[in-house]
């Protein structure tokens, strides 16, 4: 019952991160990768491609992802359905990451930080399934 529990609250938070439009983004890490193949030679750029290709539609379906990966968690291997989950829910805070310090770096005051913080999760009921997906994630066990 108590993995369930769990389950449901990251169904509940994925939901709540659709009824806001929390999506992902790789665009930062794409870059990073792309650099990496361009050292490593063409067969891991094709590797590469592939991969980031697989993680922008994970990424990209951002709240449906974690609703997919409570799904696979419920029904399957937990392990599979934790990961889908996090990338459902990592790739939006690394973007909220990027956007808070490329926001302090531009000058931005501190005060104004919890107005761009909640304009990123699209208001309180995308943070609200962050967090809850976040934490009920981390309950699910191995």
């Amino acid at each position: 019952m108590e993995h369930k529990k769990w389950v449901i609250l990251c169904f509940i938070g994925g939901v709540l991160m659709v009824l806001s439009s929390v999506v992902g983004s790789v665009g930062f890490i794409g870059t990073v990768l792309s650099l990496a193949a361009g050292v490593l030679g063409p067969d891991m750029t094709q590797f590469f491609s592939i991969l980031l290709t697989i993680l922008g539609y994970i990424a990209a379906g951002g709240g449906f992802s974690v609703i997919v990966g409570a799904l696979i968690a419920a029904f399957g291997p937990d392990r599979i359905g934790r990961i889908v989950i996090g990338i459902g829910i990592g790739t939006g805070l690394i973007g909220l990451i990027i956007i808070l310090i490329t926001n302090l770096i531009a000058g931005v005051s501190i005060s104004d930080l919890p107005n761009i913080f909640l304009s990123a999760f699209n208001g309180t009921y995308g943070l609200a399934g962050v967090l809850i997906s976040i934490f009920s994630r981390m309950r699910l066990k191995d």
